[in-house]
């Protein structure tokens, strides 16, 4: 595996209905993001979506084993989708981090360009599994 990989994952839930996704501030605080981070050595890519989302968002779920896709990003290994079980209160990164649910047009409009359409697909495999 390549120095410096990342995956990510993007949480979402079905609030009264809707689908609703997480978005934290990146470090910096100035961007919203998903969350993500370097995959450790020996690591599978999956794995460390999971550790990011508890680390960066205190979200703890389901991961689908495939991703949802790649974009053009170096070093990126693919978006993964989690459907969140557990909305924790306190998590490792929350002194630095804020953790916003939203409806995924609000949170596509929030990202940039090259992420929005992983929030389409998403909402395309969620209808057709209903």
């Amino acid at each position: 595996m390549a120095r410096n990989e990342k995956a990510a994952v993007i949480a979402y839930r079905i609030r009264k209905a809707r689908l609703e996704v997480a978005l934290v501030t990146t470090s910096s605080g100035k961007r919203w993001s998903v969350p993500k981070g370097s995959i450790d050595d020996g690591e599978d890519p999956r794995d460390a979506a999971i550790r990011e989302a508890e680390e960066e968002a205190g979200l703890r779920g389901v991961v689908a084993r495939k991703p949802l896709g790649r974009y053009r990003h170096v070093n990126e290994r693919g978006r993964h989708v989690m459907r969140v079980t557990k909305v924790l209160e306190h998590w490792l990164e929350d002194d630095i981090r804020r953790r916003r649910w939203m409806k995924t047009r609000a949170a596509a409009a929030c990202l940039r360009e090259e992420l929005q359409p992983f929030l389409h697909v998403l909402e395309r495999v969620l209808e057709l599994e209903s």
